[in-house]
This record gives C-alpha cells, sequence and structure tokens, in this order.
C-alpha cells in the first residue's frame, strides 16, 4: 500500500453521507447508513472512515459487490467488508483495535485518530471505495425500485 498526498491541496469532502446512502440505496432500500464527514466540524481533525449501513431486507447476493470494493479499490490501508444485521466496510487496522479493545468503539476510534496520516489515507481509500461501488451499481443514480 502506497502512502497517500498530502491534504493540503485537497478540497474538504462534503456531504460524503449523502453520497454514500445514494449509492447504498442504488443497490436496494438501505434506511440508514453511518459514513463520518472526513473531518470533525469543530476541530478539523480527520476522522476514522468507514461505512456500515442496514438494508430493509436481507440482499446476500450483493455480498460480492461489497467485498470486492473492500478488497479492490483502497490503495493505502487494508480494509475488511463485515455482513451481518449491519454490513461494514471499515479498516482493518479500526476493526482490529475494536477487538483489542472489548468491541468498544469508542475507544478504538480514540486508538486510530491518533494517526492523522493513516485518518487520511483511509479517508482517500473511502472514496475509492464509494467510487467503484457507484461504478458497480445495478440503478446509479437512483433509489432500488424507481423508475425516473
Amino acid at each position: 500500500m502506497s502512502t497517500p498526498p498530502s491534504a493540503d491541496s485537497e478540497p474538504l469532502r462534503v456531504d460524503r453521507v449523502l453520497r454514500a446512502k445514494a449509492i447504498l440505496n442504488s443497490y436496494a432500500p438501505a434506511p440508514w447508513a453511518i459514513c463520518p464527514d472526513e473531518r470533525d466540524a469543530r476541530f478539523g481533525y480527520f476522522q476514522v472512515a468507514r461505512l456500515i449501513w442496514r438494508f430493509d431486507e436481507p440482499h446476500d447476493e450483493l455480498i460480492p459487490v461489497f467485498e470486492a470494493a473492500a478488497r479492490d479499490a483502497p490503495r493505502c490501508v487494508g480494509w475488511e467488508f463485515t455482513a451481518g444485521e449491519n454490513w461494514c466496510i471499515q479498516p482493518t487496522r479500526l476493526a482490529e483495535e475494536w477487538r483489542g479493545n472489548g468491541k468498544n468503539m469508542q475507544k478504538a476510534k480514540l486508538a486510530v485518530i491518533q494517526d492523522q496520516e493513516f485518518c487520511l489515507a483511509a479517508s482517500q481509500d473511502l472514496d475509492l471505495i464509494l467510487q467503484m461501488l457507484a461504478a458497480s451499481a445495478p440503478n446509479p443514480g437512483r433509489p432500488e425500485g424507481t423508475t425516473s
């Protein structure tokens, strides 16, 4: 995996959660999703990039698409995809911290967020994952079940 470019020349990515929700809904109805903004709105530091969502109904046929995006799109850090009641694409490092901290996500995020270079790299990778998912979507640009 390569080192990410500096963030100084890149504009802040806004409304990532809206873009992520639209992409997820192009696969199947997803009533909610968590996808943190790239930077903390109050303090400006990079947050830990991840995507967690739930489809209205099980869609096991989509698992290979999300596995491929988590495996093939990133260039900077390792990622993992898990499917259950909630589906999740997150950096492997965050998942390992979560498991190592008694499955306490707050502690895991606090441990990872200290490495801002990692958070920047993960943020850039998440954008690549979202691009790959958008390109693979069966109904690009519109929610599942709509015709216009």
